[in-house]
């Protein structure tokens, strides 16, 4: 048998906990972000929605663990540096079609929402979308942990992540009544202290399949093939539930500002 009951325990429960704190930073950031207004709450809920599309996606390319579960450390060892490569490329490739076309994409998206929604949207979207290559390299570093067995590393820098978001809401909402722009910085502070920390674990030397130079993240190929293999469909899968809610979102974009707050 490959994991015990208790293995699993070990894995599960840490990774239940883990999803709960990734939905929780949308949350918050509409939570503290309520005392701006309206406008200020519709167009960060408007673009938490395509985020959390994105982060789905990101989650599901975060696949090797097939390569220890058949007891190849090596084998292992290389597909976690190519997944390091796949989720950067794909993250900072989210980021440039984010920055370039961040009005087009939400109204093309959204229709034709009032001005001051869009604005507060742009700017939230703009700024968080700088975070997504920290959140593709936490989502890989995270996939090598869980891959060898061990999900409380992760769990652990996600509540970083979320402690870092709500002391820098707080600060930068309450303390410099920044709004939108206090709650995109928290999100992205906390996302580039999370990459760069789960980074330094994976390159760590107690890390069984630690990546040790940087000639291991050049593109392989028939690995990165075999990670897309699993890693599209699943990335698929899970988006089709929250393209779904884009769309009643966008539908509801329509009825009004008060509306999409509710």
């Amino acid at each position: 048998m490959l994991f015990s009951k208790k293995d699993l325990q070990k894995l599960i429960i840490p990774l239940m906990f883990e999803q709960l704190l990734a939905v929780s930073v949308g949350m918050v950031d509409t939570l503290m972000v309520s005392q701006a207004g309206e406008a200020a709450i519709s167009g960060v809920a408007l673009v938490d929605n395509i985020n959390r599309l994105i982060i789905q996606v990101m989650a599901a390319l975060a696949t090797c663990s097939q390569f220890v579960g058949k007891g190849k450390e090596e084998g292992a060892k290389k597909s976690g540096a190519q997944l390091e490569t796949v989720l950067l490329v794909f993250s900072v490739c989210m980021t440039l079609l984010s920055l370039i076309g961040t009005r087009g994409l939400l109204h093309a998206v959204f229709g034709n929402v009032s001005e001051d929604v869009m604005d507060s949207a742009v700017l939230y979207f703009t700024v968080t979308s700088l975070s997504f290559p920290f959140l593709g390299i936490y989502n890989a570093g995270a996939a090598i942990f869980r891959s060898i067995g061990n999900s409380k590393i992760s769990m652990q820098i996600r509540l970083l992540m979320n402690v870092i978001n709500i002391v820098g809401n707080a600060i930068f909402v309450f303390g410099f009544h920044w709004a939108v722009f206090g709650v995109a910085l928290a999100t992205l502070l906390s996302r580039i202290v999370a990459g760069i920390v789960i980074t330094l674990l994976v390159c760590g030397k107690t890390n069984p399949i630690r990546i040790d130079k940087w000639s291991e993240l050049k593109p392989d190929g028939s690995i990165i093939k075999k990670i897309l293999a699993i890693g599209i469909p699943s990335g698929v899968e899970n988006g089709m539930f929250q393209i779904g809610k884009l769309a009643v979102t966008s539908m509801v974009a329509t009825f009004g500002t008060a509306s999409i707050a509710a």
